[in-house]
């Protein structure tokens, strides 16, 4: 189980490397601004408050 939701909207196409580093994926539309960033995983979640910004 992987995911990444951007303010609670998941992303799509979401994958992980095979050393599972890095996680790549097409953000959701979102308004401008910081959002919170959450990575789900089988071990656990991760909340990363303005994690990424919107132009």
């Amino acid at each position: 189980m992987l995911g990444v939701l951007f303010n609670g909207v998941p992303a799509t196409g979401v994958s992980a490397t095979a050393t599972a580093t890095t996680v790549t994926g097409t953000t959701p539309p979102g308004a401008v601004g910081n959002a919170t960033v959450t990575l789900v995983t089988a071990f656990g979640t991760v909340n990363v408050p303005g994690g990424f910004r919107y132009l």
